[in-house]
């Protein structure tokens, strides 16, 4: 009976809180990544349902079942349950691997520098807890948490004691066996409250609560000497649960300070404090005596983590007063009907800016302006609504000027200074009609008469005035009329009037290019020099306007050269016949004579000096004989020069 009882011993130790169990926090959390199997369970060899010592003595842990099998006391409970107060941590199979065991370097046999538990099931926890020891003395271990959403968290390094004599043991008492082939068995440690297993409670950043942890990496440090090593056996979690608020709001009387807001709050790890934004602060679930107006609650939880409340206490009146326009955007000069309507009774109406004290008025505001409306209700709250008017300017008048454009081209009308902010909008007529265009410019047509165009400048549905842009059509100056005057054998002048509205000439002689006369661009004579063509010079002259559309078609005269041979025929027959009538000298370079006929006696029976006269059989009215006569001829040439010329005549008759 003495032994069943020293058996029962550590079991009563682990499970000293069984009473507190309602009050548990720390759950056991099943995680896998173990590397050894450190607790005997079954039979009667150590060695057999084992894998590795835990220090240089070949010590390691025993189930009860264990224990009974071998006539021995104490043990760690069959089912892995290890719970002091508020903890419960659930060991792995005892048939498993259920410790993994590191050491510095991992280089104790059995042993690696680092390990990975992984959760079975994901989850977010609020606080974390390791079961473990340390054996050949303590030993520093690191740890980090790794999350579902990929992120990490250094959980920092914990000092180890050793599983013999350690302080704040969190289970003790459960002793410790060799590990070997066959018994008997010695108990090692009971008497002295051994082997020890302690705690590391991982911190639990506040950011990090409500994610899911998906695995612990444990790595050892350092150790009290190089056969140090360290155990970690389990993973016990409070699961997060995450604050969750309602609010039971009581609206405050007018704008008086009688209002509340009652919170109820779920999930969290208590005992949860309150902070409100009031004046002055207050500490409790439910802030009391509040104005009208916005507040908020900072919760913070056992942990620190802090969760935020906000809300609105309303202003409770008898009645909603609502103000609305008639027209809640104008055109700088126009008017809107402000209205105010109550769900229920109220007077005393007021607005602001103005002076109006019914529920509806005319205003005309010259910019933007926030008409607030006020009114008393049955409570004797003064209510109000504000209702928004926005004026647009009205634009200017744009400016734009007239073009002038060729006969059926196209002319680009363009508004001057215009102003990014508007829109133009172009008409072909001076009220009504339909937009042919809008923008800065508008490209007319092509025409062959005047026109006007007419535009305007909007500024959302504000519109100025139209203004009227005439389009003038050029037109070709006159056709120059051209004459041609000192003609020569190799030369010829021609010359033209002054056309109205030409800015100059151009000619072309004989078909070749255009260029400017020999009397200069604005002349109006052109000398051809140097061609002998016997058939003539053609001239062709444009007159220039100030535009090409407004050059003016060709004016053009043919001239034919003067020939340089003088004929004086020697026989004549003035019978009137229309043939050989009158004797004179013949050729297109005489400009002048002198011309005297003699008889065969050398008398002077006839002489003129008019170019346009010759000699026709008679002198002094009377008809002269047949015969030879003797002429005399003094001719003054085209170019100047002057020659005589001497001879014969024979007169015939019939």
């Amino acid at each position: 009976m003495k032994l069943h009882l020293l058996k029962l011993l550590p079991l009563l130790l682990v499970c000293a809180g069984v009473q507190q169990l309602a009050a548990q926090t720390y759950t056991p959390v099943a995680v896998t990544g173990f590397n050894n199997d450190i607790v005997a369970e079954s039979g009667t060899s150590s060695l057999a349902v084992t894998t590795t010592p835990l220090d240089l003595s070949f010590y390691l842990l025993y189930s009860v079942n264990f224990a009974t099998a071998n006539s021995i006391s104490g043990g760690i409970p069959d089912n892995g349950l290890l719970t002091n107060g508020n903890r419960t941590y659930q060991l792995a199979p005892y048939d498993a691997p259920n410790g993994l065991y590191l050491s510095d370097a991992g280089h104790v046999p059995n042993t690696a520098v680092s390990g990975t538990l992984a959760l079975a099931t994901p989850a977010a926890f609020s606080k974390l807890s390791l079961l473990l020891f340390s054996t050949e003395g303590s030993s520093v271990v690191g740890a980090t948490l790794h999350f579902t959403d990929g992120t990490w968290a250094d959980a920092g390094n914990v000092h180890v004691d050793d599983w013999f004599n350690g302080a704040n043991a969190i289970v003790s008492g459960v002793g410790r066996i060799a590990r070997k082939a066959t018994p008997p068995y010695l108990v090692d440690g009971m008497s002295g409250n051994n082997p020890r297993f302690y705690r590391f409670d991982v911190p639990m950043a506040c950011k990090n609560q409500p994610k899911l942890l998906d695995s612990i990496r444990l790595n050892y440090i350092s150790g009290g000497d190089t056969s140090s090593r360290a155990v970690i056996l389990a993973v016990a979690g409070v699961s997060y649960v995450p604050v969750s608020i309602t609010a039971d709001i009581t609206p405050a009387i007018c704008n008086n300070a009688n209002g509340s807001i009652a919170l109820s709050v779920t999930g969290g790890t208590p005992p949860l404090s309150y902070a409100w934004t009031s004046s002055p602060v207050q500490v409790k679930d439910t802030a009391t005596g509040l104005a009208p107006g916005n507040y908020s609650c900072t919760i913070l939880d056992v942990y620190g983590c802090a969760t935020t409340y906000r809300g609105t206490v309303p202003k409770k009146t008898a009645a909603v007063l609502t103000a609305t326009a008639s027209k809640d955007s104008l055109c700088a000069g126009s008017s809107a009907t402000l209205t105010a309507s109550a769900t229920g009774p109220v007077s005393n109406y007021s607005w602001q800016p103005g002076s109006g004290n019914a529920n509806t008025v005319t205003v005309s505001p010259g910019a933007t302006t926030s008409y607030i409306v006020s009114a008393v209700d049955t409570l004797g709250c003064t209510i109000s609504d504000t209702v928004k008017v926005t004026v647009t300017p009205v634009p200017a008048a744009p400016e734009a000027g007239a073009v002038t454009a060729c006969a059926d081209s196209t002319a680009i009308l363009a508004v001057q200074n215009a102003t990014a902010a508007y829109t133009y909008h172009w008409y072909t007529t001076a009220a009504g009609g339909t937009v042919a265009g809008t923008g800065n410019t508008f490209t007319a047509p092509g025409a062959t008469t005047d026109a006007t165009y007419y535009v305007e400048a909007a500024n959302g549905s504000c519109i100025s005035p139209r203004i009227s842009v005439a389009v003038s059509r050029l037109t070709q100056v006159a056709v120059p009329v051209v004459t041609a005057t000192q003609i020569t054998p190799n030369s010829v002048i021609f010359v033209w009037q002054p056309v109205p509205g030409a800015t100059g000439y151009q000619v072309s002689v004989n078909g070749s290019a255009y260029v400017a006369p020999t009397s200069g661009r604005a002349g109006t004579t052109h000398q051809v020099t140097g061609v002998s063509l016997a058939e003539g010079v053609t001239i062709n002259v444009i007159a220039l306007g100030g535009e090409i559309c407004q050059n003016s078609a060709p004016g053009n005269t043919t001239a034919k050269l003067l020939n340089q041979d003088i004929f004086i025929p020697n026989a004549f027959t003035p019978n009137n016949d229309g043939h050989n009538d009158i004797f004179r000298a013949q050729g297109n370079i005489i400009t002048g004579q002198e011309m005297k006929i003699f008889n065969q006696w050398g008398e002077l029976i006839f002489a003129t000096s008019e170019l346009s006269r010759g000699w026709d059989g008679t002198s002094n009215g009377k008809r002269q004989p047949m015969g030879v006569y003797v002429y005399t001829i003094r001719l003054k040439l085209a170019d100047g020069k002057e020659t005589v010329r001497k001879g014969t005549i024979n007169l015939l008759r019939p």
